[in-house]
């Protein structure tokens, strides 16, 4: 798919002269009921990735959804990260932040068919990963979509990833939530998309390799989905994901 092979792309360019100094990436398979404006019940499979490199680092996710009403549904969204300490060559975190990045996005959609969904996002990542979480981190971005005119609003992102282990099972507690403000879409609503997943390590359970495959749950919830008054959404997808 078009929009897939532009993902992709993006994702490396800023390090295609470099080598990876880690990588992760995984699938994801998502099913679930109650989502509002479409199909009630739907089937999603995500692939994401992320990858540090010599100044920074990117990120990507796609999401795939065939749906009854407007056919397949094809939504990714495109981040890249200059680390400030990295650049500097010096350490500039402070307190609890480890460092500090410039960020750069684009979220992107096959869907409406006529005039395709574009936003693009430009701000600073704060670093606040410590002994506890793979990763913990806050994006403060400008955000501006594409069709709204004359208007630039804010998106704050927190991200994470906490490990944990109850009874010697091990699983993980992971996810993020996106906050904009009203001048983000045409209706000036506040806007709030949050998804929080907790998943078994299914991997050890079983005697496989741990921290390879996972089975749990999404929550996802959404208020004023795409800006729209009093469209309130709130759903449990069970899911597994892979990482490799």
């Amino acid at each position: 798919m078009k929009l897939i092979n532009t993902a992709l792309v993006l994702s490396i360019l800023t390090s295609s002269a470099h080598a990876f100094d880690w990588s992760s990436s995984n699938i994801q398979l998502l099913y679930g009921g109650d989502f509002e404006l479409g199909d009630r019940d739907r089937t999603t499979v995500t692939v994401e990735h992320a990858h540090g490199w010599q100044y920074g680092s990117n990120f990507f996710f796609v999401d795939m959804v065939s749906r009854n009403d407007i056919g397949v549904e094809v939504y990714a969204e495109v981040y890249s990260y200059i680390s400030l300490s990295k650049v500097s060559g010096n350490n500039i975190g402070f307190g609890p932040v480890n460092d500090i990045s410039l960020l750069a996005g684009v979220n992107i959609s096959n869907k409406p068919e006529q005039d395709n969904f574009k936003a693009y996002l430009a701000g600073v990542s704060f670093d606040l990963n410590n002994q506890w979480f793979d990763y913990l981190q806050l994006d403060a971005a400008v955000y501006k979509d594409d069709s709204v005119s004359g208007k630039y609003g804010l998106q704050f992102t927190p991200v994470w990833s906490l490990p944990f282990s109850i009874a010697g099972i091990k699983a993980k507690f992971r996810g993020f939530a996106d906050f904009r403000t009203g001048n983000t879409n045409n209706s000036g609503n506040v806007h709030i998309l949050a998804q929080p997943q907790m998943l078994i390590d299914v991997g050890d359970l079983v005697g496989w390799k741990s921290d390879k495959f996972y089975i749990g749950a999404e929550y996802m919830y959404w208020y004023n989905k795409f800006g729209l008054d009093n469209v309130e959404e709130s759903t449990v997808q069970g899911m597994m994901i892979a990482f490799f």
